[in-house]
Parts: structure tokens; C-alpha cells; sequence
């Protein structure tokens, strides 16, 4: 090799040099893809209660929800779940879904195909009668929906085709008796625009539960999906050829794609990351000087392979003693062992190491390392050495000040991590991310990072995480450490929280929702009305911050602006404010009531798969109201909001099937909605039931369950259960006479807005004689005031026996209302010559301003 004396002739050499060696061999671009949320629901349902159990859906998933993550999705995963539980893991999941780039569902275990249709099995299902179905199942096709609404692709397999162990052959789907599909796996689903359904098995026949711990295609799945850079449509090609080998033909996947994008679980990251041109310098005559190369590293923390392409003319190369042959393979870290041996060699001469680092993925990028013979070199590896110890203490230092918890908001995007910058002494150092949150996101800008990925120091200030739906008080771990150097690691701890506005006043079921929620008699407007006007401040891009502080508005009795502020949140895309705004036209709140305007806004909301509006659309189509009747779809629009859990659905069914309403009577199918609601706490549900066994309709009659729960439904809340309660301690009906009882029971109705009950204790009252037709008039006037035209009595059975109460009674219970109202209050009431329309009047004010209940009517 030449040498050189002057350092702008050596760096010209060397620039030239560098250019023709990185001209050398081959680079792969990277394949990228749209850095967008990636999010999956994985089922695996293996432990049945009564049908025959299945030895690897539960493994299955867990495997697969690991292999996903990996991917970058963030995975909801329910095992072993009931319908309940089902219900709740696809709620979760559905809330998470909203803009997502990709959504992915992955379901294992027993599935049935009635009337074309597609449904999950839950763990607690019999499937033994006819109404089975519809109650114990869920519709594929509801995730499905809900999922082609709100992100760009849609992946679905399903690892669910078994034999039919079912005892019924016949179910009911909606308005038909829909005998069981073939008795060999699921039905097709046709794909739309940016789908793909993938089926174990092909449609209409049986799927293989395998001799290991995963099902022969769940485990080819896992091996392919998690191998890079490969796109989806020749994963599913080779787990095809996989499972026909494993099943020895016995089983062919089948898949139906119109996707129109490439899509990769494991997509390509950038190529391997080499400092171009590295300069060393080595001691003359030195017989082994290690040489301190920068070591090479990607983002994912992948193997990295290093091919010597040229090697110095002069001196010796070795690694671990032995002398390498140009060509060598080696791990990247192996660059950080090299040792040269400068014996015999001139000072000034410059020797030259070209090397390409390959990623799994077929890319590669090249780097050079000059190596100079220096008199002087000594010094100045000395001083590298140095230098490397003050890095390596500073960036020690640094990790020891990360251990932190780190409070983060559910539902409002990527949370940042606050995390300090690194040292501009340690700046050149990576770290590598040792631990990861199973559940959530975790980004340093745009892009995703999963376990074993590496952060430039520049990263760490970028970190964010995005929590998952549902994960409020469970901590989880981030560690990370020095990617190349022996030092501790460090943990940020990040804590899932909810915002003071959804703990507040968040609704029930809420799709666009991060909590269960509370219904309307369950906010409190003091706590939650500053809580949410400081989110929507906080957070002014957040729709659902304006809905609930809208939600909070209602509660504090200020509708008019509660109005204006759902509104606004109904613009801003939150679809559970269409149902809400279309509630507000039917009870005629700050606007006059319109049933069809209400119908017609409703129906936006049905669209997009909300339950609340599902079941108001429903309802109304079924019934007519405010729109041309149109009884099957309006039954299976409730039907809809029913599997997403709400209960309001189930009793309107089990009303209408228990009755005949529009449809034959099925009292049975009606009993079984009601037992649905009682499932899941509802207090509807458990008045509803109650009536059936207090009078006997269809099944024998039980005075002791009705007693139970209908004081079960009173103690919760339900604003008729008292009324009944009260009668049957009135009439002496399952349990003893107690007049006492009764008036407690009678009172409670009343002021709950029950008409019946104000007037069953006005009438005890008016039978107690003189002392007490004060208190009769007053409980005539409040019935009176709370009968709901349409619904409650239209002869107003209230008014006329008011009308026969004597002026002194009705004088005494005016007195009592006009106590509980302030003088601004009496002052805004219309003008009335009537002592009758007076006291009615006086009755509404009170009830409306004492009721804690009254939006719940």
C-alpha cells in the first residue's frame, strides 16, 4: 500500500476508494408500508361446557397473538370466553378499531353456519333448542361490518370449522326457522373492496384438530407470518402446501382476497444501518490492536451478517486470534472483535477493510474502514478509550434516571413519554428495547417499535404509548439497555388511565367509548361536568369528550345546551350523539317532539353499527313510528343490538315475541331475551321476568321468584318494579299484607316517575279517610303530571279522581309543592285560574327538580 504524508491527499484516497468499494455488491430498497395502527381480535375457544372440547384453539390463539404483536398489531385476545365474555372482547375490540390501517380477526374453536350466515360459538352454549342461536352465539358478520367501516383492510381467519356437535338442526333467525347449514364446517363469505377471508378448511368442510399442541393450521400460520418481508397472499400459499402435507391431503385452506394493496406482516425495515466511512488508527509494530469499529445495527434488532469483501494488503487481520480469508462470514457484532497486527508495517500506510452487512430480508449496505499506521496512534487509541469510559458513565447515568412511571390516557392517541434526551457524549450509543407492553402501541415517531427493536439516542425523547381500550390500572413495563455495551437496564413503567370525563360520563356501549359508562341517573354533574369541560379543552380534536360533556349537560337539567352540544359532537364524527340528539326529538327536550326527524337521524347511527341506535331505528321501523313499518328489518336491527349486549333490545324482543306483536307469539323466545338481560344485570330484564312468574304467562306461576326479583329490579333502580312490589305487599299476593311496605314500595314508584304507582298510594291514601286527602290529592296530581301520552293511561284515571278530591285537600298538598319551589321557581310557571291545572303544574316542577332519575324515562 502507499504511503501518506499529508492529510488532504489521504482523504481524496480515501473518498475515491470508499465510492468504488460501495459501488461493490448488491442493496435491496426496503419494502415499506403505511405506518398505520395495526389492531386484531384473537379468540380461541377450546374448553366447552357441554359440547365436545377442542384440544388446541386455546394454544392456538395465544401462540397467534404473539406472533401478531410481533407484527405490530395490537392484539385484544379472549380464551375460553362465555357469551358475556365474548360480548365484552369484541366490544373492546370494536372500540379500537376507529381508523385503523389494518384489522385482523382470528377465531378458533366451534363455529356454526345457520341461513348462510357465520357464527362464533362461546364456551357456555348448548345449541339445544331452536332460540340458541340468537342468544348464545355471535354473528361473524357483526365484527365484520363494524371492522369494514373503520379501517383500510380487513383479515379474517377462521380456524373454526368442525364437525357440527350441535343437538338442534333448526334455529331461529329473525323472522325465519333457518335449518343448520351443511353439517361440514362454515359458509363462504364473499370479500369486499380491501378483504380477506382466510378458512382453515375449504367452506363446507371439516378442519383437522391435529396430534400437537396447535391445530396443523395454526401452527403453519405462526411459522409463516412471522417470516419477513413476505406478502401475505404467499404466506397463505405456503401455509396451504404446509397443511395439505401435514393432513396428508385431508385438509386444503381456502381463501377469497380482494385486497388491493400488498400487505406484509412482517414488512421490510430500512436497510442495515453502517457508518460508510470509518478511520482507524493503529500503533506501528503493534502485534494486536482491536480495532474500534462502529458496529452496524437495524431497527428491528435483526441478525446481521458481515461479508469481508477486501481486506488491508499490509499487516494481519484476525478475529479471536485466528486469521480471517477475505470473503469471511461473520455475526455483525464480530466487527467490534477485529484485531489487526501492524508488525513490519511502514508508518503512514493506509490499509483498507470493505465489508457488506445483509439483513433476513435480503437487503444489504456496505461500509469501509481505513486503517492507518500512526507513530502516534497510541495516544490517540488511548484517548478513544477514554472517550469510550466517559460514554459508556453517561449513558449509565442516563439509564439509572429513566426508571419511571409514566400515567397515560386511554383514548386520546400516542401518550408521550417525557422521556430525557440522551447525552450529547453518549449520542452515538443505540439501545435496545428488552421488554415491551403486550397490550397498547409504542412508537418513537411514526414508527412502530416491538421487543428487540433499536432506538437511536435521538429516539428515546420521540417515544409515545398509545394504552389499549380496557386496560386502566394495569401497569406495563418498557425496558430498555445498551445495544452493544454491558450496562444495566433501565424500566419505564407506563399506567394506563381513564380521563376524569369517561370516568364520569361516559355512555354504555358506547362503540367510540373506552369504558362501560354510566347511565344517565348515574352522572353526577358536579363532578362531571367540570371534568369533561376540561377534557374537551385538553383534548379538542376528541369527539367523545364533547359527547359526554353534552351527556353531563342533560343530567345537570340544562338541555338547551345540552342539545347544542351534542350537536356538535354528532358533526365531529361521534356516532353514539346521533342516537342520543334523535332521543332528544322523541321526548320533545329543548326542540318539539318529532318522531320522524327523530327516525331520520337515528338511521345515520344504525348505519354505522352503534346498538343504541340499532335498537331506536329498529324499534321504530318495527312499529312504524315516524317511519313506513317495515317489521323484518326492524326485528333484525334490534336483533343486531342485542348481540352487541344491549338490553334495552332484549326486553323490547322478549316483549314482542312474548305478546305476538307484529309476529306469532312465542312466549318462550320471549322468556328467553328476558333471561339474555338478566344475564347481564339488567333491571328491565328483571321486572319484565318478574311479571311472567307473578302471573303465571306461559310458565307456571312462582309468587317467591317474582318477589325476588322484583325487589332485585327496585333496589337497582327500575322505575316500575316498585309499583309491583308495592301491590303484591298491598294485596297480601306471595307474601303477608303490609300496608306499611306498601306505601314505602307505592312512594318509591311515584317518585321514580311511575304513574301507577302515584296512583295506587293516592288511592290508599284517599281509603285512610279525612286525615289523609292531602296526601291524596298531592300523589292524583303527580300521577297526573308523569302520565306519558302514547304510553301511560289514556283515560288519566289521575285527573278524574283529582277532580273529585274536596278545595281543602288539594289547598293542603298546593302548600306542600309550593314549599319546594323557589320563588323565581313559582313565578315561571303558566298562569291557571284551574286549582286542578295548578297543582298538576306544581307536581311536574317538584318531581322534575328533586327526581335524580328523571332522564332515564
Amino acid at each position: 500500500m502507499p504511503k501518506f504524508h499529508h492529510v488532504k491527499r489521504l482523504c481524496a484516497y480515501l473518498l475515491i476508494v470508499a465510492a468504488m468499494l460501495l459501488s461493490v455488491g448488491t442493496a435491496s430498497a426496503a419494502i415499506t408500508e403505511e405506518s398505520g395502527r395495526r389492531v386484531a381480535l384473537v379468540i380461541g375457544n377450546s374448553v366447552y361446557k357441554t359440547l365436545p372440547s377442542l384440544p388446541n384453539p386455546a394454544n392456538d390463539v395465544e401462540e397467534v397473538a404473539s406472533t401478531l404483536r410481533a407484527a405490530g398489531f395490537d392484539v385484544t385476545i379472549g380464551v375460553n370466553v362465555d357469551r358475556i365474555g365474548l360480548e365484552d372482547t369484541v366490544r373492546r375490540f370494536l372500540r379500537s378499531t376507529s381508523n385503523a390501517e389494518a384489522g385482523l380477526i382470528y377465531y378458533s374453536g366451534h363455529g356454526i353456519q345457520v341461513g348462510g350466515q357465520n357464527f362464533i360459538v362461546p364456551v357456555d352454549a348448548t345449541l339445544e333448542t331452536p332460540y340458541d342461536v340468537e342468544t348464545q352465539t355471535m354473528p361473524l358478520d357483526l365484527i365484520l361490518n363494524h371492522l369494514k367501516q373503520n379501517s383500510r383492510v380487513q383479515l379474517i381467519f377462521l380456524d373454526a370449522c368442525r364437525n357440527n356437535p350441535f343437538n338442534a338442526q333448526k334455529f331461529w333467525m329473525a323472522e325465519k326457522l333457518e335449518p343448520v347449514g351443511a353439517t361440514r364446517g362454515l359458509a363462504r363469505i364473499d370479500s369486499d373492496l380491501g378483504s380477506l377471508i382466510a378458512f382453515s378448511t375449504e367452506p363446507g368442510q371439516v378442519a383437522l384438530d391435529g396430534t400437537g399442541a396447535l391445530s396443523p393450521y395454526s401452527e403453519s400460520f405462526i411459522k409463516r407470518a412471522s417470516e419477513p418481508n413476505k406478502e401475505i397472499r404467499q404466506v397463505l400459499t405456503d401455509v396451504r402446501r404446509d397443511v395439505i402435507a401435514m393432513t396428508g391431503g385431508k385438509q386444503v385452506p381456502w381463501e377469497n382476497s380482494s385486497l388491493t394493496d400488498s400487505f406484509y406482516f412482517i414488512p421490510a425495515p430500512p436497510p442495515p444501518s453502517v457508518e460508510p466511512m470509518q478511520q482507524v488508527s493503529v500503533p506501528e509494530g503493534a502485534a494486536a490492536t482491536k480495532l474500534p469499529i462502529a458496529p452496524p445495527h437495524d431497527e428491528t434488532g435483526s441478525a446481521l451478517l458481515v461479508t469481508l469483501n477486501q481486506l488491508p494488503k499490509t499487516g494481519k487481520l484476525s478475529f479471536d486470534g485466528k486469521p480471517i480469508d477475505q470473503g469471511a462470514k461473520m455475526p455483525a457484532a464480530a466487527l467490534t472483535a477485529l484485531t489487526y497486527d501492524s508488525s513490519g508495517v511502514a508508518a503512514g500506510t493506509v490499509g483498507l477493510i470493505g465489508y457488506t452487512v445483509s439483513d433476513p430480508y435480503g437487503q444489504a449496505t456496505q461500509g469501509v474502514v481505513a486503517i492507518t499506521v500512526s507513530a502516534d496512534a497510541g495516544a490517540k487509541l488511548a484517548q478513544l478509550e477514554q472517550d469510550k469510559k466517559i460514554r459508556l458513565a453517561d449513558a449509565d447515568a442516563y439509564l439509572k434516571t429513566l426508571p419511571r412511571d409514566v400515567d397515560t390516557t386511554i383514548g386520546v392517541g400516542p401518550v408521550e413519554a417525557g422521556l430525557p434526551e440522551v447525552p450529547a457524549s453518549a449520542t452515538e450509543m443505540t439501545f435496545k428495547v428488552a421488554a415491551l407492553p403486550d397490550k397498547g402501541t409504542l412508537r418513537a415517531g411514526d414508527r412502530v417499535i416491538g421487543l428487540g427493536h433499536v432506538l437511536e439516542s435521538a429516539d428515546i425523547p420521540l417515544l409515545t404509548y398509545e394504552p389499549q381500550i380496557g386496560t386502566e390500572n394495569q401497569p406495563f413495563a418498557l425496558t430498555l439497555q445498551a445495544a452493544n455495551d454491558d450496562l444495566p437496564p433501565a424500566t419505564v413503567t407506563f399506567k394506563p388511565a381513564l380521563d376524569a370525563c369517561d370516568a364520569a360520563a361516559a355512555a354504555p356501549l358506547d362503540l367510540q367509548g373506552v369504558t362501560s359508562g354510566k347511565l344517565p341517573n348515574e352522572i353526577d354533574p358536579d363532578i362531571a361536568l367540570p371534568a369533561c369541560t376540561d377534557a374537551v379543552k385538553a383534548y379538542p380534536k376528541v369527539a367523545r369528550f364533547v359527547y359526554q360533556l353534552g351527556r353531563a349537560q342533560l343530567a345537570n337539567r340544562d338541555t338547551k345546551t345540552a342539545f347544542a352540544t351534542i350537536t356538535k359532537a354528532m358533526d365531529a364524527g361521534h356516532v353514539r350523539a346521533i342516537e342520543q340528539l334523535a332521543s332528544l326529538y322523541i321526548v320533545g327536550a329543548s326542540v318539539p317532539a318529532n318522531p320522524a326527524k327523530a327516525t331520520e337521524i337515528v338511521q345515520a347511527g344504525a348505519k354505522k353499527n352503534d346498538p343504541y341506535a340499532l335498537y331506536a331505528y329498529g324499534k321504530s321501523l318495527f312499529y312504524g313510528r315516524g317511519i313506513e313499518a317495515n317489521t323484518q328489518l326492524g326485528l333484525r336491527l334490534m336483533l343486531q343490538s342485542a348481540d352487541l349486549g344491549h338490553t334495552y333490545a332484549m326486553n323490547e324482543l322478549g316483549y314482542i315475541f312474548l305478546n305476538g306483536i307484529n309476529v306469532p307469539a312465542d312466549p318462550e323466545r320471549g322468556i328467553r331475551f328476558y333471561e339474555a338481560g338478566l344475564e347481564r344485570n339488567d333491571i328491565y330484564s328483571m321486572n319484565n321476568l318478574a311479571l311472567v312468574y307473578r302471573f303465571g304467562k306461559t310458565v307456571p306461576q312462582d309468587l317467591s321468584k317474582a318477589l325476588d326479583l322484583f325487589t332485585q329490579a327496585a333496589e337497582g333502580g327500575q322505575p316500575y318494579a316498585p309499583t309491583n312490589l308495592g301491590r303484591m305487599y298491598r294485596d297480601g299476593i306471595g307474601v303477608a299484607a303490609d300496608r306499611a311496605v306498601a306505601v314505602k314500595w307505592l312512594e318509591m314508584g311515584a317518585e321514580r316517575g311511575d304513574y301507577w304507582g302515584a296512583l295506587d298510594r293516592a288511592r290508599l291514601a284517599k281509603d285512610e279517610g279525612a286525615e289523609s286527602l292531602a296526601t291524596a290529592a298531592r300523589y292524583f296530581a303527580l300521577a297526573t303530571a308523569v302520565n306519558m301520552p302514547g304510553k301511560g293511561d289514556p283515560k288519566n284515571q289521575a285527573l278524574a279522581e283529582l277532580k273529585t278530591m274536596p278545595d281543602s285537600a288539594k289547598k293542603k298538598a298546593e302548600k306542600t309543592f309550593v314549599a319546594e319551589l323557589t320563588a323565581q321557581e313559582r313565578k315561571s310557571l303558566p298562569k291557571t285560574k284551574s286549582l286542578d291545572d295548578r297543582l298538576v303544574q306544581l307536581a311536574k316542577a317538584t318531581w322534575v327538580k328533586r327526581n335524580p332519575r328523571y332522564d332515564l324515562f
